[in-house]
């Protein structure tokens, strides 16, 4: 990972966040009628790479939609389903996808390509990519062809997600393309792979690697769907793995790195504003907590980085407090065992009460009680915030805590590809060995956090030594690929934590972990298969209907009835 300070980017993003709900997409003129005499090209790419940013966040962070729904963070909007989530819960990711990210690449392309600016044509490519694969993966069917058009067309039809797919893949092969091919250099700053200074062809060089990875990353998530898009999967992950030219190196790694300035401009992850200012707003997963505390009968050596416990005795709180004490867990929990131990229950309340990992249950919307300075906070990875060292004091100290909220959000990391590798060979029969990417993708999670921002913990060598060899056990004694696949998608679950888009494709394309925690009342409704649309495309568009939740992704072949 390049250490990049992005004090420009994050003001913005910040700006994007608390405004992205209220701009509407009624763009009346197009993009295309801006001309190179009256837009700076290097200014625009600027605002690419800030819209890009807005979405990445909007789309993948700890608070949207997929991190709830895939139990990264807790879902706490309804209690069902059906209460959860309204059509205006969307506004803000459609927004930031069509009102920003799209619309500037579509201003820019045009001037870059007449202006000879390969730099930024071939990477505003891989981020048109990158946020179209993302609204398929979210909705389904979107508008592609009759987008961002403006005046000539206000209410473009979706197209089919299959052909948006299709696309894509030819837009991220035009953006290697084009990057291999020399551009000027500028001035510029690289807000991803730049260390600041001029961008250079080591600056395309790690776009290039990039957009081969999310080639990777796509074609695994589709692998159950190749005959739809007319790819050979097998044969072209392996043509990727034989390049050599994949992110396999923590100094590659594709994240937003986060600054540590709290005001004008305001650089600090999202997380840490959430939790490290005068109040407290959400709620950790108590089933994530318990994966890593209790479900292999000891603890993640990334749990004290990744959570940090305001209270570290949870059994002396009042029912007042944290109402959930004094019950029981609902009947329908015993359906959902350990993974690694069938006897082992998910969790309920409390994940290990005593040592005070305050989360809250799927789909819990019960009232908020005065908790703000005892629930359990984003810790030092990946938010930026504070190692926890058992000292359990309140972080609400107007953001003068742990590392300043100079964190990531992480897009592809290395161990993310270890991860999609194990996947692919062991599903797909690519190239490789499962069980060494398997272990090699849990290591490099572990280096990733262990230390992160070099902050020193408790973990030790000899902790991560013993977690692999558990994993590894299990895996050895699995009695079938079904089972084998279950570990990797749980490992995956856990070390994506910060992106919960790649662990809600998993979950959606695998059916695992078989055991994430159901809600609170049994027969909650139908699972998001797929997110409904947004209430600004349904209500201002004459062509727009609005879909089901039930609805699956083409990719999304399998017939579980996830919950």
């Amino acid at each position: 990972m390049k250490n990049i300070y992005i004090k420009s980017l994050l003001a913005l993003f910040f700006i994007g966040i608390a405004s992205c709900e209220t701009v509407e997409l009624d763009l009346t003129e197009s993009p295309n009628q801006v001309s190179v005499d009256n837009l700076d090209p290097d200014y625009l790419f600027n605002n690419v790479q800030l819209s890009f940013a807005n979405f990445v966040e909007s789309s993948a962070g700890a608070a949207s939609f997929s991190a709830a729904l895939s139990r990264q963070f807790a879902m706490t909007g309804g209690n069902t389903y059906d209460n959860a989530y309204t059509p205006i819960s969307f506004d803000g990711l459609w927004n930031s996808a069509y009102a920003q990210v799209l619309i500037d690449i579509e201003a820019l392309e045009p001037i870059a390509t007449e202006l000879g600016l390969n730099y930024h044509l071939g990477v505003s490519k891989v981020f048109k990519a990158y946020t179209y694969f993302t609204l398929v993966d979210i909705f389904g069917d979107v508008p592609y062809s009759e987008a961002l058009l403006g005046n000539e067309n206000l209410n473009p039809s979706p197209d089919d997600q299959i052909e948006i797919y299709k696309a894509m893949l030819t837009e991220l092969d035009e953006a290697i393309s084009i990057l291999n091919s020399p551009s000027p250099d500028y001035p510029l700053e690289d807000f991803y792979f730049s260390e600041g200074g001029t961008v250079d062809d080591g600056t395309q060089e790690s776009w290039i690697t990039a957009a081969k990875t999310l080639k990777l990353r796509v074609l695994n998530n589709a692998r159950l769907a190749g005959a739809d898009l007319g790819v050979n999967i097998t044969t072209t992950i392996n043509s990727l793995i034989s390049g050599g030219d994949l992110i396999d190196q923590p100094e590659e790694d594709w994240v937003l790195q986060y600054g540590s300035n709290r005001t004008n401009p305001g650089t600090r992850h999202p997380g840490y504003y959430r939790y490290y200012e005068a109040s407290a707003a959400g709620y950790m997963s108590n089933y994530l907590m318990w994966e890593m505390i209790s479900e292999k009968g000891f603890d993640d050596p990334r749990l004290t980085y990744y959570f940090y416990r305001q209270d570290t005795n949870a059994t002396n709180e009042n029912v007042f407090t944290l109402g959930c004490l004094g019950a029981t867990a609902p009947a329908h929990y015993s359906n959902f065992v350990s993974v690694y131990d069938q006897a082992t229950p998910v969790p309920f309340c409390v994940a290990s009460a005593p040592r005070g990992y305050w989360g809250r249950d799927h789909g819990d919307n019960s009232g908020i009680p005065p908790d703000d300075e005892k629930r359990t906070v984003f810790g030092l990875y990946p938010a930026g915030g504070k190692y926890d060292d058992g000292s359990g004091e309140s972080t609400q100290e107007e953001g003068t805590l742990g590392q300043l909220g100079a964190g990531i959000t992480p897009l592809i990391t290395s161990f993310f590809v270890d991860f999609i590798l194990a996947e692919s060979a062991l599903t797909s029969g690519t190239n490789g060995d499962p069980r060494v990417y398997l272990e090699d993708a849990i290591r490099g999670s572990m280096d990733k956090v262990i230390g992160f921002l070099g902050v020193d913990g408790d973990a030790t060598g000899t902790d991560v030594d013993n977690y692999v060899a558990f994993v590894l056990d299990a895996y050895d004694n699995a009695a079938n690929d079904s089972e084998r696949l279950e570990i990797i998608i749980k490992e995956y679950h856990i070390a994506s934590f910060g992106n919960g888009l790649e662990a809600y494709n998993a979950y959606r394309r695998t059916g695992f972990p078989s055991n994430l925690q159901p809600t609170l009342i049994p027969n909650s409704g139908t699972f998001y298969n797929s997110a409904i649309y947004s209430s600004n495309f349904v209500n201002l568009n004459s062509n727009a209907t609005q879909k089901n939740r039930s609805e699956r992704i083409f990719w999304d072949k399998n017939s579980l009835d996830l919950q």
